[in-house]
């Protein structure tokens, strides 16, 4: 193709696309040419100083970062090695705290909470303080679990500091409270006040620690096991809490206002049983203002039966001692709270306190063993009045003595040596050191399991509490469902002297269990009349007892042998007269019948049925009274393996009695717990209420 020939005049130095109007660019000639073998360099962009400290800035953070990350990872090993130290111990410690809270050892909460606190120190510390803090913060910020747990480990320690709190204000109630009750009202509610607080504080962290625990107990050992022993068991203690905390918010009632109020106490006498504890021959009313007991006042029973104008049919078992019912009398239900209410109704209705408009709010029952532990704890008591030492030892006999045929008793005023007694008692209680107020406080713990203390209050919510931890002396309520066998053995010593402080019991039960889950029971009470060796008439008077065996409401009487006839009651005619009935009394006795041929009746009482007799014993002598009854089921018990039955034994207040108990297993099974046919219970000073659970086993082949 030939080659075009390109006119130089359209040749120019510029080259531009589209010339701009009016532009001269022929000055643009001049400008150095480029050679495009050689290019030059383009020269650095400059940076302000602006963007230099930026870019240090993001730098340096990115170091730091990296810094934070090395640092807090070594820490996150430190942490996880101290955790699985000691984050078992700090959750398991949680659980037995609360147990020993419940069971009224603070002292034993305050140890664990304390370690608890030294493990949850080594935690944070391993967490670097304050920087470990901020850096876990940081990385929080992009790593939300971490930042979970680090709020978490917060949480289970204001919990931890909140229960030990709690422990220690219990364990300063357990030190002085008794003192602050006689002589500074307004500490002993300041205590109680803050006990609520705390409590209430102790709910609220215990909600925090459970909202946040189910979130991270996948992340170790520590979350679950926190989660297991608080979150598992959170409505739990959270109900034993909420419960505590209504009868303290109830006690503060009590004992708060800026009136007088009136508590009283008893003062049973086991020498003379009585089915509500001993023979309430004594009292005392407690004035109460502002938390504090301000007069004590020590009566004998007959002072306000003496004023006493009310006409009240009494028990027919009485009704040949006296013809009218009063308060000296009224311990006569196994069910403690109904005693007490009864014996508050003839004292308020009494002229002594009627025309004073006094009422009573509270009632606590004491007998002569809880005196004991007091006079062991102060030392013996001198009575110059009396010139005679009462030491734990001799209480029984100087008092009884002075009670029976004292220089009081001629002229009338037999129990004043109670009177003289008490108040110096009570001082010398009041200058216990502080580990002798402990260990009285444990003794006070080992009556209240014996039933030597009995409490009553008329406010619902408190008695409440009372009931549910088996303080009111009540008796056992059955479920609607119960299989088992119920057992309590109740005296009464009717006109039988004060020999009773000298009777030695033992109770003997063999039950079968049958196929269908009826039960057959043979129950022996022996009982030993050892006041022959004393020299005190009282003690070797004939005892006269009234014996009541309690069983399910549903059992039959069989058999008895071994029992007295007693001669015939009053044959004063009450229905013709203006006499007036109790209403408890009246709904037993009205269920009362007379089983032929026996010398015996049964009755229903307080959701049992009570077989009952008379049981005479002479000085010296031993006998056995022997019952026998059978427990059908109405719909029969599907027995099987893994099938639960329940023995539930109760005691009487004041009895000194022994054990021993056997229950035979259905055809061929056996009992879990004994891993025998036969399971045997013995005790020669049994608690006031046993419950042991048994299971059912089947039988191998090769076991038949």
């Amino acid at each position: 193709m030939p080659k075009k020939n390109v006119p130089i005049k359209n040749i120019e130095p510029i080259i531009v696309d589209v010339k701009k109007p009016n532009f001269n660019y022929a000055r643009l000639k001049n400008t150095d040419r480029l050679n495009l073998a050689h290019l030059p360099q383009s020269a650095a962009p400059r940076i302000s100083a602006l963007k230099k400290v930026v870019l240090g800035v993001l730098f340096a953070g990115l170091v730091f970062t990296i810094a934070i990350l090395i640092v807090a990872i070594g820490n996150i090993r430190n942490i996880k090695a101290t955790i699985a130290e000691s984050g078992g111990q700090i959750a398991s410690n949680f659980t037995s705290s609360a147990n020993a809270l419940k069971n009224m050892e603070p002292g034993a909460a305050v140890d664990m909470l304390k370690a608890n606190n030294q493990s949850l120190t080594e935690i944070n510390n391993a967490m670097g303080g304050k920087t470990g803090e901020s850096l876990f913060q940081i990385i929080g910020n992009a790593i939300p679990i971490i930042k979970n747990a680090f709020g978490f480990l917060g949480q289970v320690t204001n919990l931890n500091v909140a229960f030990l709190e709690l422990a220690q204000n219990i364990q300063n109630l357990e030190t002085n409270g008794f003192r602050d009750f006689q002589n500074n009202g307004q500490n002993l509610i300041t205590s109680l006040t803050n006990t609520h607080d705390l409590i209430q504080k102790i709910n609220n962290d215990t909600q925090d620690v459970k909202n946040s625990s189910s979130n991270l107990k996948n992340l170790s050992s520590f979350f679950n096991k926190i989660d297991d022993n608080i979150s598992n068991q959170y409505l739990k203690y959270s109900s034993e809490l909420y419960r505590w905390d209504k009868a303290i918010v109830g006690l503060t009632n009590l004992l708060n206002p800026q009136i007088d109020r009136h508590l009283l106490v008893f003062f049973e006498n086991p020498s003379e049983i009585r089915p509500g504890g001993g023979f309430v021959g004594s009292y005392a009313d407690i004035t109460i203002n502002g938390g504090q007991m301000k007069n004590m006042d020590v009566r004998d029973i007959y002072d306000p039966d003496g004023q006493l104008d009310l006409k009240i049919v009494p028990p027919e078992q009485l009704q040949t001692l006296t013809t009218d019912w009063g308060a000296r009398d009224a311990n006569w239900f196994f069910d403690f709270p109904t005693s007490a209410k009864t014996i508050i109704r003839f004292l308020e209705a009494s002229k002594m306190y009627s025309e004073k408009n006094i009422t009573f709010n509270a009632a606590i029952a004491l007998n002569i063993n809880i005196v004991k532990t007091m006079l062991a704890a102060t030392g013996p008591i001198y009575l110059p009045d009396y010139k005679i030492t009462i030491d734990q030892n001799n209480l029984l006999y100087e008092i009884q003595r002075s009670v029976e045929a004292g220089a009081d008793k001629k002229a009338g005023q037999p129990k004043k040596i109670l009177k003289t007694l008490a108040p110096v008692l009570l001082q010398q209680l009041n200058g216990l050191s502080a580990d002798a107020q402990k260990n009285l406080f444990d003794g006070v713990k080992n009556h209240l399991a014996k039933k030597d203390i009995m409490l009553y209050v008329k406010d619902e919510e408190l008695a409440g509490f009372l009931a549910e931890s088996n303080l009111d002396g009540a008796v056992f309520g059955l479920p609607n469902n119960f299989w088992g066998s119920y057992l309590a053995v109740v005296n009464a010593n009717v006109a039988g002297g004060k020999s009773d402080a000298f009777v030695k019991e033992k109770i003997t039960a063999n039950i079968d269990v049958d196929t269908n889950g009826n039960t057959f029971t043979n129950v022996l009470t022996t009982r030993t009349h050892n006041g022959n060796l004393e020299q005190d008439p009282w003690w070797k008077a004939d005892n006269k007892d009234f014996i009541q065996v309690f069983s399910e409401l549903n059992s039959n009487l069989v058999t008895v042998s071994g029992n007295d006839i007693k001669p015939k009651y009053q044959t004063m005619d009450y229905k013709n007269s203006d006499y007036s009935v109790n209403p408890d009394l009246a709904a037993i006795e009205k269920t009362k019948t007379s089983v032929s041929g026996l010398n015996a009746w049964t009755f229903n009482a307080f959701g049992k049925k009570v077989f009952a007799t008379w049981l005479m014993l002479k000085s010296g002598q031993t006998k056995t009274l022997n019952m026998r009854y059978e427990t059908p089921y109405n719909n029969p018990v599907p027995i099987g393996p893994e099938q639960t039955y329940a023995l539930i034994i109760e005691k009487q207040s004041g009895v000194d009695n022994s054990l021993d108990i056997t229950v035979n297993a259905p055809f061929k099974y056996y009992w879990a717990e004994s891993g025998d046919t036969a399971f045997h219970f013995t005790s020669d000073n049994p608690d006031k209420r046993i419950i042991i659970n048994l299971t059912l086993k089947k039988k191998t082949d090769e076991q038949y």
